[in-house]
């Protein structure tokens, strides 16, 4: 008896040890390439001009794609360029990603050009869409001019020793990519790739991922890609990204700068209006967020405090638009020298810097005039309204009596305690409750009691 319960034990025993065999080697055995084993491929939009907001989103990406285990990441770029320390960030995080990471100017008609080089050649590998083109990446002022003199060189020898270090590092060619930054070159996607300045031209995405599989990565991240049965996960650009892109834009930050001063000094010098002060405020503040973000002169930031200081001016001091005249200048000045962004495409617009200037200094002088003649005038408010007024005696003024005035009757005295006899022309001299004090307006010889 006891055998048997010994066998009966050994034999389900072994049906377990069979049975977790089976779901281990079930569990182990990877699915199907074409669901769960297939390579996860990111492709990111980073369709923006270079700076804060597109750096922080490219950071996201990569760390998302980082999380999800991606196998590659695709940046489908179009820029006219943008800020220096945005355009490094980029680069590092690209350096950095753990994963092969893929830069492709695309769709047909995009450019990498000025900062989007350095992006292009930072990425393990440089693609293009065949009707693209890129280059154009020679640092210039704020005033969209050539730097020149010693820092001119200083920054330029920076910018093409950084850019030769990149192609040199991916097997790429230096020399086409430093004549982009000392002599502003650019080319299509087809020269640029008979030149070795990027690796491959592919119609569209599925093309280039096509062309990826069995693509030899050279540089730091040195391997061969596999892309075949890929499952491409899309990202576009979210509207907080977008968002962000248009308040630190300069000209949106010297719009809202320039409204936010007008808001605040119309409320200084008209209180009480509310709605002026609360949007003023609310520009100020998201125009020194942008400030914040943007490398700025302290000579444009200077010229546009003096030019809200002449339109203040103007309201007290007879000037005959001298002093306005001047704000204008100083406030167009100004905008056009507020940021060195060292970028094209990152300059502030001179038809809208001096149009605002035009229309927002006219407009503040006037409001700020108006508003000064007001505080010394006389209140015309409640009775004190009718003080300076004419009317008519309906009931002789003995000293006291009534008179007509702004369509009512009303208890009146004579202020110089004299007979003033019906019909007779007066003036409100003061108001005191319901009784007026008058005087005559034409007083007649002879006509006192």
């Amino acid at each position: 008896m006891r055998r048997r319960v010994a066998y009966l034990a050994l034999i389900l025993l072994a049906v377990a040890a069979l049975l977790a065999g089976a779901l281990t080697a079930r569990a182990a055995d990877p699915a199907p390439a074409s669901t769960t084993g297939a390579p996860l491929i990111h492709s990111v939009a980073l369709d923006l001009t270079i700076n804060p907001a597109s750096a922080d989103w490219v950071d996201t990406a990569l760390s998302d794609a980082e999380k999800d285990g991606a196998y590659l990441v695709i940046f489908r770029l179009d820029t006219p360029g943008g800020l220096d320390d945005s355009m490094r960030k980029i680069v590092k995080d690209i350096l950095e990603a753990p994963m092969p990471v893929v830069v492709y100017v695309s769709p047909n008609g995009s450019r990498a050009g000025s900062a989007g080089v350095f992006i292009t050649e930072s990425a393990d590998v440089a693609a293009m869409a065949p009707q693209t083109n890129i280059g154009a990446a020679t640092p210039i002022n704020s005033s969209g001019e050539d730097i020149g003199g010693a820092l001119g060189r200083k920054v330029t020898n920076d910018a093409a020793a950084f850019i030769r270090a990149l192609t040199q590092a991916h097997g790429r060619n230096p020399d086409l990519a430093e004549q982009m930054v000392r002599k502003a070159t650019s080319v299509t996607a087809e020269r640029a790739e008979r030149a070795g300045l990027i690796d491959l031209v592919a119609a569209d995405q599925d093309a280039l991922i096509r062309q990826l599989d069995g693509f030899e990565v050279k540089g730091p991240k040195q391997q061969t890609l596999h892309t075949a049965g890929a499952r491409v996960e899309s990202r576009d650009v979210p509207f907080k990204t977008e968002l962000l892109e248009l308040l630190i834009n300069p000209t949106t930050v010297f719009l809202l700068f320039t409204l936010g001063l007008i808001g605040i000094g119309f409320e200084v010098f008209h209180p009480g209006s509310i709605l002026p002060g609360a949007l003023g405020g609310i520009s100020l503040i998201v125009a020194l967020f942008g400030l914040a973000q943007l490398p700025i002169t302290v000579a444009g930031l200077l010229l546009i405090l003096l030019a809200f200081g002449l339109f203040v001016a103007e309201a007290f001091i007879i000037s005959h638009g001298a002093l306005a005249a001047g704000g204008i200048i100083a406030l167009a000045i100004g905008g056009l020298l507020l940021f060195d962004t060292d970028s094209e495409a990152y300059e502030v617009s001179v038809p809208i810097v001096i149009f605002t200037a035009a229309l927002m200094g006219g407009f503040f002088a006037f409001v700020i005039n108006k508003a000064v003649r007001a505080r010394h005038e006389q209140v015309h408010t409640g009775h004190e309204e009718l003080v300076g007024m004419t009317g008519e005696v309906r009931v002789a003024l003995d000293p006291v009596g009534q008179v007509f005035v702004q369509g009512a009757l009303w208890r009146a005295r004579s202020g110089d305690e004299l007979t003033i006899p019906v019909h007779e022309q007066v003036v409100v001299e003061s108001v005191e409750g319901l009784t007026l004090t008058v005087s005559r307006n034409s007083p007649q010889d002879g006509q006192s009691d």
